[in-house]
C-alpha cells in the first residue's frame, strides 16, 4: 500500500525543477544589485545615455523573466501539493475509516492531510527551497569584500539559531493547544451530533459550558505559544535591522578607506545582505505550519502502516455461511475486556438468537462477527476462513449487516438500499431487497417513491423507516450470512410483524442468520440461543433447551421476558 514517504519520492521531478527554478530565481533575483553597482560604476562616470538604456533593458528584462519564473516554480508547488493529495486521499480515507471502527477517536487522516497539502502549496516550503542558494549571496558579498560576507553568514547563523529557539520554546505549548483544540471540537461534534437529545432536555447551558472551557483552556494555549514566538519573531526583526545597518555601515567604511571601492556598494551589499536572510525570515514566520505540517506527516505515516497491513488478498467466493467463532477475547483496554471466552459454531443455514444483560458485549460481538473489529484473541471465521482479514478483500458483497445505530447516508432511498452505488445500475436488485424486508408499498407511498431523498441520516423519515430501510440495504445482493443487531428497537407491532416475516423468510432461505435483541419473543423462529453476562457466554444452545433452562419450559415467552431474562443471565 501507499505511504506518504514513498509518494514524496514519487513527486522527485516536483522537487527537482523547483530547484533549478529556485537557483534561477535567486541569481536573477541579484539583477537589482549588480544595476546599482554597474549604475555607480559604470553609468554615472562614463555619462552615457546608450549606457544606461542597454543596462537598463537587460535588467528589466532579467527581472521579468525572474518574475515568470517564479509564477512557473509557484504552480509546481502548487502541483506537488495537489498531486500528494490525489494519490493519498483514498489511502488516508480507509485507513482512517478503520480506526474508526476499531473505537479511535483520534484519529484525523484527512485534516492531517489537507495540512501537508497546505504546507507543500504554501510559502514555507518555498522559503525552505530558497536557503539552499544562500551561500550564492555569501560568495557576491564575498565578491564585495570579505568582512561584509562575514557579516552575512553571523546574520544567517543568528537567524537559524533564533528558528530553532523558536521551535524550543513553543513546541510543548503547541502539542497541550492541538490536544485541547482537539478536546473542544469533539464537544461540539457530540452537541451537533445528539442535538435533539440536547434540546428536548435543555442540555444546552451545560454543554456550552463544557465547550467554553475547552475552548477557552485551547486559545490561552495557543496564546501563550503565539506570545512566545511572537517575542522571537519581533528580536529577529530588531536584529535583522541591526545588522542590516552594521552592513550598510561596514560598506560605507570600506568606501571611505578602501581605494577604488565604488559607493554603490552600499546599498548593494544592503540588498544582498536582505535577500540573504529574507528566506530565513519567511522560515521562521511560517515555522508554525512547519512543525504543524511535520507532526502531521508523521502522523498520517502512522496512519498509512495500518493501511499497509491490509493487502489485496485472495478473492473467496461466495460463502455458504458455515460459522466458527473460536474462545474470543475481545478488549479497547487492558483494564476493559469485552468479552472473554467466547466460543460456538453454526452450521451454514442455521439461525442463532443472541441475548443477555446490558453491556454484556452484543454490540461487540456483531461487530466482530463481520469483521469490523479485529479480535484481541482469538478468530471468528466463516467458511474457514478469518473474518477480519476477508473482510478487508470482499466479504461485505456476501453480508448483511444491521447496526444497532441505524445510519442512513443523504441520499434517495434507491441509493442508501444499493449501499451507495448506482440505484439505476442494480434496480431490481433494489426492489428485490425491498421486497424482502417487506417496505416496497411503504417507499412507493413516500413523496417520489425511491427517488425520495432522505436527507444527511434519513432526517426526512421516520426511526422505523430508517430502521427498515435499513434492514432493505443489508438484505441487498441476497447476502449468505446476515447480523441484525437490535433490528426491532425502533419499530411498532406491525413493522416487528414483517419483520418476524422476514427472519423466517431468511431461515427457509438457507441464510445464516445472527439476531440480537432484547426481546426474546422475536427469536421464537430462531435455531439456537446465546445468552452472555458480564462480558461472558452464559449458555449456548438449541433455543428450546436455552429456554427451558431460562425458566420457559412451555416455550411461550412473556412480554416481559426480557426483565427475567437479564436477572437470569447473570453468572
Amino acid at each position: 500500500m501507499t505511504s506518504l514517504r514513498d509518494v514524496l519520492r514519487n513527486c522527485t521531478p516536483y522537487f527537482v525543477y523547483a530547484g533549478i527554478f529556485s537557483l534561477i530565481t535567486g541569481i536573477l533575483g541579484l539583477a537589482p544589485t549588480f544595476y546599482m553597482l554597474t549604475m555607480f560604476s559604470k553609468v554615472l562616470t562614463s555619462r552615457s545615455m546608450e549606457t544606461l538604456y542597454v543596462l537598463t533593458v537587460i535588467f528589466v528584462y532579467a527581472i521579468i523573466i525572474e518574475a515568470a519564473l517564479d509564477a512557473v516554480r509557484t504552480r509546481f508547488f502548487y502541483s506537488l501539493g495537489n498531486t500528494v493529495y490525489a494519490k493519498l486521499r483514498e489511502p488516508v480515507l480507509q485507513a482512517t475509516l478503520h480506526f474508526r471502527k476499531a473505537g479511535d477517536e483520534k484519529t484525523e487522516g484527512v485534516e492531517d492531510l489537507d495540512e501537508m497539502r497546505d504546507f507543500l502549496s504554501g510559502t514555507g516550503l518555498k522559503a525552505l527551497f530558497e536557503i539552499p542558494w544562500i551561500p550564492i549571496y555569501f560568495w557576491v558579498l564575498w565578491l564585495f569584500h570579505p568582512i561584509l560576507c562575514a557579516i552575512a553568514v553571523g546574520s544567517a547563523t543568528i537567524m537559524f539559531g533564533l528558528t530553532f529557539l523558536d521551535e524550543l520554546i513553543t513546541k510543548k505549548d503547541e502539542i497541550l493547544a492541538y490536544a485541547r483544540k482537539k478536546e473542544s471540537q469533539a464537544i461540539l461534534n457530540q452537541s451537533i451530533k445528539n442535538v435533539e437529545a440536547v434540546s428536548a432536555m435543555s442540555m444546552q447551558p451545560h454543554l456550552l459550558k463544557r465547550w467554553n472551557e475547552a475552548n477557552h483552556a485551547y486559545l490561552e494555549q495557543s496564546l501563550l505559544a503565539r506570545k512566545k514566538s511572537s517575542q522571537v519573531v519581533a528580536w529577529s526583526k530588531v536584529i535583522r535591522n541591526i545588522l542590516s545597518i552594521a552592513s550598510m555601515g561596514t560598506a560605507a567604511y570600506l568606501v571611505i578607506n578602501v581605494p577604488g571601492t565604488s559607493s554603490g556598494m552600499i546599498l548593494a551589499s544592503t540588498i544582498v545582505l536582505g535577500k540573504t536572510v529574507a528566506p530565513i525570515l519567511t522560515v521562521l514566520a511560517a515555522w508554525r505550519s512547519v512543525i504543524s505540517a511535520r507532526s502531521a506527516y508523521a502522523r498520517l505515516e502512522e496512519l498509512l502502516k495500518t493501511q499497509r497491513e491490509f493487502r489485496k488478498g485472495f478473492q473467496h467466493p461466495m460463502p455458504e455461511g458455515h460459522l466458527s467463532v473460536e474462545r474470543l477475547l475481545f478488549f479497547l483496554s487492558r483494564d476493559r475486556t469485552i468479552l472473554n471466552g467466547i466460543h460456538f459454531q453454526l452450521e451454514a443455514g442455521e439461525s442463532l438468537g443472541i441475548i443477555g444483560s446490558s453491556a454484556a458485549g452484543k454490540t461487540s460481538l456483531a461487530r466482530l462477527l463481520v469483521g469490523i473489529y479485529k479480535p484481541s484473541d482469538g478468530v471468528v471465521r466463516l467458511d474457514g476462513a478469518d473474518v477480519h482479514q476477508w473482510s478487508q478483500n470482499g466479504l461485505g458483497d456476501y453480508i448483511g449487516y444491521l447496526p444497532q445505530d441505524q445510519q442512513l447516508f443523504a441520499g434517495s432511498v434507491a441509493e442508501n438500499i444499493a449501499r451507495m452505488g448506482d440505484p439505476y445500475e442494480f434496480s431490481g436488485q433494489v426492489i428485490e431487497a425491498a421486497k424482502r424486508a417487506g417496505i416496497h408499498d411503504m417507499i412507493l407511498r413516500l413523496p417520489k417513491g425511491y427517488d425520495t431523498e432522505i436527507g444527511a441520516g434519513g432526517s426526512v423519515l421516520s426511526g422505523g423507516q430508517r430502521q427498515l430501510i435499513g434492514l432493505a440495504r443489508a438484505l441487498f445482493g441476497r447476502p449468505s450470512f446476515v447480523v441484525l443487531d437490535e433490528p426491532n428497537s425502533n419499530l411498532d407491532g406491525e413493522s416487528e410483524l414483517i419483520l418476524l416475516e422476514v427472519i423466517r423468510r431468511l431461515k427457509s432461505e438457507r441464510v445464516t442468520l445472527v439476531v440480537i435483541t432484547h426481546k426474546p419473543s422475536l427469536l421464537q423462529d430462531v435455531d439456537k440461543l446465546l445468552v452472555l453476562g458480564q462480558s461472558k457466554q452464559i449458555m449456548f444452545g438449541p433455543y428450546p433447551e436455552i429456554m427451558k433452562r431460562l425458566g420457559y419450559a412451555s416455550g411461550v415467552v412473556p412480554a416481559s421476558a426480557s426483565l427475567t431474562l437479564e436477572s437470569s443471565a447473570a453468572p
